[in-house]
């Protein structure tokens, strides 16, 4: 699961270029990789979050959320996910 943190960073990246941008990243393999690619965007990425973000895109093969992180991010869900 995705911590609150990260998933704001996500929304950022998601408004400024679309959802588009996880097929962007599919083929980062580093986290110094994707906080360049982060910053590109205009989204500074800690240490910490870029590795959760690695750990998370390397975990699932099809590039997919679960529905609680879609929620959280859509704004569907309250509270801090941790």
């Amino acid at each position: 699961m995705m911590t609150k943190a990260l998933m704001d960073s996500v929304k950022q990246i998601e408004d400024k270029i679309g959802k588009d941008w996880i097929n962007q990243v599919s083929e980062i393999r580093t986290t110094e990789e994707l906080k360049k690619q982060a910053e590109e965007w205009g989204v500074g990425l800690s240490d910490e979050l870029a590795d959760e973000a690695l750990r998370l895109l390397s975990s699932d093969p099809a590039g997919e959320m679960s529905e609680d992180e879609l929620a959280a991010i859509a704004g569907g869900a309250k509270g801090i996910i941790i």
